[in-house]
């Protein structure tokens, strides 16, 4: 996904028990009340339950969760970045 797809988007980070135990970020600003599946960031389709405060500690990040999420904040090369005019 390119980062021009999805800047402006609120994205959650929510470990997936049911599914393979790691934590994904999901689109969105929250898993909600509803509990139904949600696009991760990998392309997974993965229902968020509710977990543990322990169940954070010990599930590992998804490695291409984490990895999209690097490409959309990063670009990809130094002209795509935005520069600091020192106006602020």
């Amino acid at each position: 996904m390119h980062p021009e797809n999805h800047e402006n988007r609120a994205r959650f980070w929510h470990p997936a028990r049911r599914v393979d135990g790691k934590r994904h970020v999901f689109h969105g600003s929250g898993p909600g009340t509803g509990w139904d599946a949600k696009d991760t960031l990998c392309g997974s389709s993965v229902d968020p339950a509710p977990v543990s405060s322990t169940e954070w500690l010990l599930h590992p990040t998804c490695p291409d969760c984490w990895e999209e999420l690097v490409r959309e904040q990063v670009p990809d090369s130094p002209s795509g970045a935005q520069l600091d005019d020192g106006s602020t």
